[in-house]
């Protein structure tokens, strides 16, 4: 007899990175404590998703079962590096549910089989990475990574290198399509048993109003018509559980297809950027420009946004509560200009809206321009909630304003990072 899969657990103790945050997100979406494996970028996102929901006045949970062919361990995915950390992301497949509720009661519920990917970003040695400028986890104020190891210059708190790296730079959720043999008999099972359940009824009927009960009696009648609902049962339930598997790959085929055009373009985009940018990384780019933009949908005061120098988007985002990058980024235009480069891509999007009497999802796709100095070498670990003003020094919010309270001067994001310069939605 075969043994029954045992049931698997994600652990915060025992478990990877990956397990440990997780973990964390699930309860952030229940306690609104912020995830402790997550960066800094990633705190601040949620902290405007949070402010979001409760403005709506709605809470949002998200629930992960372990399932699927990488269940139980991490799946390494693409890796790339600078000249202090290393990035892996990693790959794991769960059943996630994600419930909103209003007043109390659960108003939208969805479930669905997802590949979940993590961005973990590690130091390559801790001396190489001693002098790199950190946002504290504790207060944000700018300051050393070595500063940090003897005490925080803003708020005191030590940490020790474990306590800040590894990191979690970026997550997104992919849906997963695959099953595994015990999911697939299962479902097959359900296929089979409603198919013979309704064979039975539709052979009954038949008999009684129309054929008439064959002779041999009422037991050869019903051993005839249980035989019949088996047989018919198992063929008819094969058949239609192939057809939905058939059906849904169809559906989301014709989901996908806008999305062709873009595959290939990476590699373009790539050879690029590194005639002016040795270091570049499409991966670490894709994972930025996702990155600004859940700041941008989130945030409700735009104008003082440092990683955003476009026109007003006159409400776009103002009914979005949650946000699945849908996986496809592709290179649309790219160009030089002085010391800037500017790079378009198209970014598809499924969103999840409450207009305050429904809550729906939809996929959007987006042309998304942004900028940046190529005089500055990419920092792969480079956070906006805390810098330093280039011109009296003093640690300030830039998401929260772009002067310096102190000295009133300006900061430029873009001779530092990537900054987005227009948004427009597109139909597709």
């Amino acid at each position: 007899m075969k043994e029954k899969t045992p049931k698997i657990i994600w652990s915060r103790s025992n478990g990877s990175m990956f397990e440990r945050f997780a973990i964390n997100l699930e309860e952030y979406t229940m306690t609104g404590e912020a995830p402790k494996g997550g960066d800094q970028d990633i705190r601040y996102a949620l902290k405007l998703q949070k402010e979001r929901l409760q403005n709506k006045r709605i809470s949002m949970q998200y629930s992960f079962t372990p399932r699927g062919h990488f269940a139980d361990k991490d799946l390494d995915c693409r890796r790339w590096s600078d000249a202090h950390y290393t990035s892996q992301m990693k790959c794991r497949t769960c059943a996630m549910e994600r419930t909103i509720i209003r007043n109390g009661k659960k108003e939208y519920t969805n479930r669905k089989n997802m590949s979940f990917y993590q961005t973990i970003t590690d130091v390559n040695t801790p001396q190489l990475a001693k002098n790199a400028t950190y946002n504290c986890p504790s207060c944000g104020g700018v300051s050393t990574i070595a500063q940090l190891q003897t005490g925080c210059p803003y708020c005191g708190t030590c940490f020790r290198m474990s306590d800040i790296f590894p990191v979690v730079s970026n997550y997104y959720f992919l849906e997963d399509m695959g099953l595994t043999e015990e999911e697939y008999k299962a479902k097959l099972a359900k296929f089979m048993v409603v198919a013979g359940i309704l064979f039975f009824f539709f052979m009954l009927f038949k008999y009684l109003f129309f054929d008439g009960i064959p002779e041999g009696g009422p037991v050869s009648f019903l051993f005839t018509l249980l035989l019949t609902s088996v047989f018919g049962g198992v063929t008819m339930g094969w058949l239609l559980y192939t057809y939905s598997l058939l059906g849904k790959l169809i559906w989301e085929s014709g989901r996908t297809m806008p999305m062709l055009p873009s595959l290939g373009s990476g590699w373009r985009f790539f050879n690029l950027m590194k005639r002016y940018s040795p270091e570049f990384s499409y991966e670490y780019f894709s994972n930025k420009v996702i990155s600004l933009l859940k700041a941008i949908i989130f945030t409700d005061n735009l104008s003082e946004l440092a990683i955003y120098e476009g026109a007003p988007l006159d409400g776009m985002f103002d009914d979005v509560i949650d946000v699945f990058y849908a996986g496809g980024m592709g290179l649309k235009n790219f160009r030089i200009k002085g010391d800037f480069c500017f790079v378009t891509v198209t970014v598809f999007l499924d969103n999840l809206y409450d207009n305050g009497e429904k809550i729906y999802q939809r996929r959007n796709k987006y042309s998304i321009q942004v900028k940046r100095n190529l005089n500055r070498p990419i920092n792969m670990h480079f956070s906006i909630q805390r810098l330093q003003c280039k011109n009296c020094g003093a640690s300030f919010d830039a998401t929260k304003e772009k002067h310096c309270p102190s000295c009133g001067s300006a900061y430029h994001l873009e001779y530092e990072d990537w900054v987005v310069t227009q948004i427009k939605k597109l139909i597709y």
